[in-house]
């Protein structure tokens, strides 16, 4: 076998997933819960974010699924819980719960054409609304955001409805202000779903 063809040619390096820890899932909860804090007192405008909120949205809804990842920093996370308002995803079941590694899984599945739950692909359009925008002083330079959203989805003839609003974590980086954590609350979570065999 030469080395074109060999199995280890062929495998893609995958990013270490460490990072997913007692400790992150402390802060996450910490983060969770500062997503549902109201304080309009708060909130800042921040350059960048509106622009990198609209980017994520769009970029998910033209299936775009390399640039969207290029938004995400190397230990990200995206959630998306089961229950209503989000307990901790360290103990609950979650609808979907994602280090780096499972989403460029996900990604490259996709990418295939061959995902039987996405056969047809779905088309969706995502109408974010204004999201809050504050600092966080956590020790880290984070920023976090929160914005409503109504997602449309249609796929072989059927046509739905999704709705809630997303967390963000977001972080300064060389390349730019990327996301850390997107939490996805769908104001259904806890009943049954449908195929969201989609990115949300």
């Amino acid at each position: 076998m030469n080395e074109q063809t060999s199995p280890e040619a062929k495998a893609a390096p995958q990013p270490a997933s460490t990072y997913i820890d007692a400790e992150l899932y402390t802060w996450l909860d910490a983060a969770s819960e500062d997503f549902r804090a109201f304080d309009p007192g708060r909130v800042a405008e921040i350059d960048g974010v509106h622009s990198l909120l609209a980017s994520e949205a769009r970029a998910l809804d033209d299936q775009a699924f390399g640039p969207w990842l290029d938004l995400y920093v190397a230990d990200c996370v995206y959630w998306v819980p089961s229950n209503w308002p989000a307990s901790s995803a360290a103990l609950t079941v979650s609808l979907e719960f994602h280090d780096r590694r499972r989403l460029i899984d996900r990604v490259d599945r996709l990418g295939t054409g061959l995902a039987y739950s996405q056969l047809p692909p779905s088309r969706t359009a995502r109408v974010l609304g204004m999201p809050e925008i504050w600092k966080h002083e956590d020790g880290r330079g984070h920023i976090r955001a929160r914005a409503p959203f109504v997602m449309g989805e249609t796929r072989a003839g059927e046509n739905r409805v999704l709705s809630g609003w997303n967390g963000y974590v977001l972080r300064q980086t060389d390349e730019g202000l990327r996301i850390v954590v997107k939490q996805v609350n769908l104001i259904d979570a806890d009943e049954p779903q449908g195929n969201n065999s989609f990115f949300l």
